[in-house]
């Protein structure tokens, strides 16, 4: 047996087992405030908005008051009935041709006016991405505070194949910090409450 082989083998009998030697516990650090108020702040800093209703309006009739040249709306959701659906995207290029997605987000964490989507709220990846513009609905009651308070509560960053943090429109900036909104992606990301 070689020396490699001797030391591969010490290192195997002897490797720790989680039972005989749990992680640490994750601290909980940061501002614990998971307030729809610190949510809404940091969305609008990053340039995302929400969409407020007005008495006794559908969240169709208010996704037409935001976006009234809206021609081909997609919505993953029943509260939203749209003029395309869902089950006809099937490719990226389906969802390119798409003015408006709708879909409900997982969480949101209020640190940074993010929302959560995975393959469970999304027919496609690019779903989120293709569209114009995309209308996410959020529980309050799903949001946290952090991401150290997320990754201990939320399942969805064990359980999801795909997962992305939204926080606001694309945007880019050049070197002389031109800022320019909705240049590879989405042009508005505007949150509904429920």
């Amino acid at each position: 047996m070689s020396a490699r082989d001797t030391i591969l083998q010490a290192l195997r009998a002897n490797r720790p087992t989680p039972q005989n030697h749990p992680l640490p516990p994750v601290a909980t650090l940061g501002d614990l405030d998971a307030s729809r108020e610190r949510f809404i702040t940091n969305l609008k800093i990053l340039g995302g908005d929400v969409l407020e209703p007005v008495e006794g309006e559908t969240l169709d009739q208010a996704i037409l008051r935001r976006h009234p040249d809206a021609k081909v709306i997609c919505s993953n959701v029943p509260e939203a009935k749209g003029t395309l659906p869902v089950e006809r995207i099937k490719t990226p290029q389906d969802a390119a041709t798409v003015d408006v997605a709708v879909v409900r987000a997982a969480f949101g964490i209020a640190e940074m006016g993010s929302i959560f989507l995975s393959e469970a709220q999304l027919p496609i990846n690019s779903f989120a991405h293709l569209a114009q513009h995309i209308v996410v609905l959020l529980s309050t009651g799903e949001l946290t505070a952090n991401m150290h308070t997320t990754y201990q509560t939320r399942p969805e960053f064990k359980s999801a194949r795909y997962g992305v943090l939204m926080s606001g429109p694309s945007a880019t900036a050049d070197i002389q910090g031109v800022l320019i909104r909705g240049a590879q992606g989405v042009r508005s990301l505007s949150v509904w409450f429920t």
